[in-house]
């Protein structure tokens, strides 16, 4: 059964959506990491890792989806030298043994963030 996109507005009217729900997906617009001030967070890449994933683990609870139902993960690096401590952060979001599938690639970030990372999942409950 197929029925129209859900479209979850982003926050002071930017244009796009924080999060779209369609064709059995619930995908996320990249998020970058953020203070508890909303301020943009700069600094060590597993401070911002674990700040990103704050946000990604709030938005899909927000629209019933948790991180386990991710199947596919988009990453930016602003500094490729961050992939290990970045790697080692990211690896325990995940289940061992059900990583989604990903892409990673290096490039210059709003804010003079280290990190943004963009996410789409399952919107059904996984099987066991």
């Amino acid at each position: 059964m197929n029925s129209a996109p859900t479209f979850y507005p982003a926050p002071g009217g930017m244009p796009f959506s924080s999060a779209v729900r369609a064709a059995g997906l619930v995908m996320l617009s990249g998020q970058i990491p953020f203070d508890d001030a909303g301020r943009p967070l700069t600094g060590p890449i597993e401070a911002q890792t674990h700040a990103v994933f704050k946000s990604i683990a709030a938005r899909l609870e927000a629209v019933g989806r948790s991180l386990d139902d991710v199947v596919k993960v988009n990453i930016w690096l602003a500094d490729l030298n961050d992939f290990a401590a970045f790697n080692k952060v990211y690896a325990g979001y995940f289940k061992e043994g059900r990583y989604p599938v990903r892409s990673l690639v290096q490039a210059q970030l709003v804010f003079g963030v280290g990190v943004e990372i963009e996410v789409q999942a399952v919107d059904a409950p996984a099987a066991a």
